[in-house]
């Protein structure tokens, strides 16, 4: 019996990979992840080698997910307003011409530290633009009773990419180049480009007018500002992003000071995160039925807090890559449980926005950390940080204050019902006539 719902378990899980739609998209996204996590190595190794400034190398990390706290509001009422295939495709567009001009300045020789975080921060705004349209697709692609294993697997992919990707990345800089793996980068981000052009969805079916951009957001940022679910789980998740991104923001200097290593070290302690960030999220729906939405997320915000700890005070390399396994799970499991949250609370008419009020307010807190963490390092010491963020991440994984629970059934609703919520919400705004 254990093993039939062991299977059962397994199949839900990769069930909206039946869906052809998001197969395609989805498989897509894992060569574009590929080339993101390629150049993603190669940046923030190429920022340690041309800068000593330890801020420098940690603020690779918020010019990238900068963007994302500044227009993701905007991009969730795009998406909201407009064809969300269309926008994905426009913010695709805009990370190749980032990456395109990041390859040509590393072939010219032309390498400057602002430069390399304006190149990110371009790269970054693609991704803002993006993002809320695709996590506001997946509802419209597969049906509701898939959509926690679409948000799942959408985690899953990328970090199973990240087992590989970090360490393909650190072998192809240190044996052919950065402008190398700039180069495979580009070619990576077109591939979806491919598959958006390929692929047709319909959205569902609103009835409500298109809304102006002002009226879009205002109409956004209330609804967030009524749900307790929304502002909850947008609360702890711009808090464990503060805390949590340390792990990755101090990781080049952890290698390059602590263990003296290179390129491919990285790349291979990278490799360890994904490793660690896959078992997690194959495990997710598991860990979903068994514990409860806050146990599961604290036990998430506890496995990077002992990750943070242990390569502050570790040695070795070895088991410094089994402690970003921990942290790795720790990382998806959390964000996937978060993102599940929102997705849930949010009807379809508003997805894109509430989504990408989430968004804005989470990267915005990994910016933040970016910049805390690294001036922490450059005035004191890698360690001294990655030991403050764990015990941050420790007081976030207790979750006095905000307790993230699971929507009840009868609060999700039909998607009539949720018409009906939209269509009061946009007669409240409109002036009483006489």
């Amino acid at each position: 019996m254990a093993g039939v719902a062991a299977d059962a378990t397994l199949l839900s899980t990769f069930a909206p990979l039946k869906n052809p739609t998001f197969r395609s998209i989805w498989l897509a996204m894992q060569v574009s992840s590929l080339g993101s996590l390629m150049e993603a190595v190669a940046t923030s190794w190429l920022m340690a080698t041309v800068s000593p400034s330890d801020l420098m190398v940690a603020l690779v990390q918020a010019s990238s997910t900068l963007p994302t706290f500044i227009l993701s509001v905007f991009a969730g009422a795009i998406a909201d307003n407009f064809s969300r295939g269309r926008v994905m495709f426009s913010g695709r567009c805009l990370m190749i011409l980032a990456s395109a001009m990041l390859t040509a300045l590393v072939a010219l020789a032309f390498v400057d530290p602002w430069l390399i975080l304006s190149c990110s921060f371009l790269l970054g705004c693609g991704a803002a633009l993006n993002g809320p349209a695709w996590e506001a697709s997946i509802g419209d692609i597969v049906d509701r009773r898939d959509l926690p294993a679409a948000i799942t697997l959408t985690s899953v992919g990328f970090h199973t990419v990240r087992t590989v990707g970090p360490a393909l990345g650190g072998i192809v800089i240190a044996s052919l180049g950065a402008m190398t793996a700039f180069s495979l980068t580009t070619l990576c981000y077109l591939l979806p480009l491919c598959a958006l052009r390929r692929c047709n969805w319909k959205a569902r079916s609103s009835t409500l007018p298109r809304e102006s951009m002002i009226a879009a957001i205002n109409a956004g940022v209330r609804f967030t500002a009524t749900s307790s679910e929304l502002k909850v789980a947008i609360a702890r998740g711009t808090l464990f992003g503060l805390a949590s991104i340390s792990i990755l923001a101090l990781l080049p200097l952890i290698v390059r000071d602590q263990f003296a290593g290179g390129a491919i070290a990285y790349g291979i302690l990278m490799g360890g995160f994904g490793t660690g960030a896959v078992l997690g999220g194959i495990s997710n729906s598991v860990f979903r039925r068994k514990l409860p939405q806050e146990r599961l997320i604290a036990l998430a915000c506890a496995a990077c807090a002992t990750c943070s700890i242990s390569l502050a005070l570790i040695p070795e390399l070895a088991l410094a890559a089994v402690a970003l396994a921990l942290g790795g799970a720790g990382w998806v499991i959390a964000w996937s449980s978060l993102t599940v949250s929102v997705q849930l609370a949010s009807p379809r008419w508003i997805a894109g926005r509430t989504i990408s009020i989430y968004f804005a307010l989470t990267h915005g807190g990994i910016a933040a950390g970016s910049w805390v963490w690294g001036v922490i390092a450059q005035n004191f010491s890698p360690a001294l940080s990655l030991e403050a963020s764990a015990g941050a991440l420790l007081l976030i994984a207790t979750g006095c204050l905000l307790r993230v629970r699971r929507p009840r059934e009868s609060e999700l609703g039909s998607l009539n019902g949720l018409n009906a919520v939209a269509k009061r919400w946009h007669q409240r705004e409109e002036p009483n006539e006489q």
